[in-house]
């Protein structure tokens, strides 16, 4: 027995005269991403009767006006960059309900990655308007430079485990320090939470409209590096579009019109857009 505790003394001697200590921490200089225009969410655009169910499927392209881009932005700890631009292709499908007062619409579709959105508004012969609130999902890129940096500490002297977290327990040796280049990229899943309001105005077959939304951005990962914090606080992102569309048939519409993304960083961005859309209206229940 006397053995195995003598045994046992000399492992924990070893084991303590040989104590290290590492510290890492990441300091980065820039950090970019995208900054795309949020999903489109609107009313009807035509009047709907009360007691209606309409399904509604649309598709929307987007032709970039201007390419200002690596718009940046101070962040507390880094310069984030934003890359302003967007998918080509967007398209959604809606089921709309009416009732004998407001409207409710759920959405969902995909802008690169699926999005959806709750739409709540009124709807009249002559216009209507709401609001929304949506989520986006993306699986982001991010660039990632800075520095990550590394310090070694070695203790001897001590037989107490607890050395490390005692003042004057444990002698120093020596340090090491060393650093290295990050730059590099990852993926990490994001949601863009935002909200909105709409309006539209029925001219005959004609219909003029107009949405404003903003949305922040949540990463939802961690980096791979872990000593890289990309912290929460992110720049909001405003879309704004304007369009004139005209309804073919009340089931057939097309539409043009402008897309304008801005936020709290440098630069704005404008897009022209085309929209096809089609609806069903299901036939309405007999009393």
């Amino acid at each position: 027995m006397s053995r195995l505790l003598c045994l046992a003394l000399a492992l924990l001697l070893a084991s303590c005269a040989s104590l290290e200590e590492t510290r890492r921490h990441a300091e980065l200089d820039t950090v970019e991403t995208k900054a795309t225009p949020a999903p489109e969410f609107r009313g009807a655009g035509t009047y709907v009767e009360n007691g209606s169910v309409v399904l509604e499927g649309h598709v929307a392209y987007r032709n970039e006006l201007n390419a200002e881009r690596a718009r940046a932005k101070k962040q507390e700890d880094y310069k984030l960059v934003y890359d302003l631009g967007n998918t080509p292709v967007e398209g959604a499908f809606s089921v709309l309900f009416k009732g004998e007062g407001p409207f409710v619409k759920i959405t969902a579709g995909a802008d690169y990655f699926p999005f959806v959105g709750l739409v709540f508004g009124v709807n009249t012969k002559h216009f209507e308007a709401g609001g929304f609130v949506f989520d986006h999902f993306w699986d982001r890129t991010y660039r990632i430079k800075g520095t990550l940096y590394e310090e070694t500490s070695y203790y001897s002297g001590s037989t107490d485990f607890n050395c490390l977290w005692d003042n004057g327990s444990c002698t120093l040796d020596s340090v090491d320090k060393s650093q290295k280049d990050l730059d590099y990229e990852e993926y990490l899943m994001t949601h863009h939470y935002g909200l909105g309001l709409f309006a539209s105005v029925f001219i005959g077959d004609f219909v003029l409209e107009y949405s404003g939304s903003f949305y922040t951005v949540k990463i939802t990962e961690d980096p791979e590096v872990e000593e890289v914090k990309l912290g929460n606080k992110w720049p909001l992102v405003t879309t704004q579009r304007f369009s004139l569309g005209y309804n073919i048939t009340p089931s057939y519409s097309l539409r043009l019109g402008g897309i304008h993304v801005a936020g709290d960083f440098d630069g704005t961005y404008w897009a022209l857009s085309a929209d096809f859309t089609y609806r069903f209206f299901l036939p309405k229940k007999k009393k």
